[in-house]
């Protein structure tokens, strides 16, 4: 188990913008690597309405177990590393392993045992050092959407403001918020449904 606390700003792409970013960058199709993200709440939305998120993210090496939190304008992510059985149990079953996560859950007063698969949400991302934190290039597609992200984790605020606003100017990419993927998932299911 391991907690940190995450600053970071997001902005939304267009395809175009995210091609370019690319040539950028110098990434190629060989720079990304695919993560699977599978999120949960309860059928009531308990997680969401606490502006939590609860997700095992898949990158065909390991398991990891994660719960983002908001604390004080950051996140505060605890992970947990499962094993394949435990993650199967947790997306087919709703069976929280045991531990912190678990721990963390029933403190909010959210009943563990409740939780379900809400769906799943596939990434190609591609990461590397940029300025004083780390650049991600994200293209994530779930149900029959298509999305692409730039996301900077900042050591400070300051700083990561600054650096990402820069960035932004400079690619002459207009300033997008952003919100989760889980909610970018949520939003669609909805559409689906309705």
């Amino acid at each position: 188990m391991a907690q940190e606390l995450e600053i970071e700003y997001k902005n939304m792409l267009t395809a175009e913008e995210f091609s370019a970013l690319c040539k950028t960058f110098g990434l190629e199709p060989s720079s990304f690597f695919k993560q699977v993200n599978y999120y949960f709440d309860t059928p009531t939305s308990a997680l969401k309405n606490k502006k939590t998120v609860l997700r095992i993210r898949n990158d065909g090496k390991q398991h990891d177990f994660t719960l983002k939190q908001p604390h004080n304008g950051a996140i505060l992510e605890t992970h947990q590393q499962l094993d394949d059985e435990e993650s199967r149990s947790m997306i087919h079953l709703g069976i929280v392993p045991p531990g912190e996560i678990e721990q963390a859950i029933t403190k909010m007063g959210v009943d563990a045992d409740q939780l379900v698969l809400i769906g799943e949400l596939t990434t190609k991302r591609a990461q590397f050092p940029f300025k004083l934190g780390e650049l991600f290039l994200d293209h994530s597609v779930y149900l029959d959407h298509h999305d692409y992200e730039l996301e900077y984790e900042a050591a400070n605020q300051e700083s990561g403001a600054e650096i990402f606003n820069t960035l932004l100017q400079e690619q002459s990419i207009p300033r997008r918020p952003s919100i989760s993927k889980m909610m970018r998932l949520y939003q669609a299911i909805q559409v689906k449904r309705s």
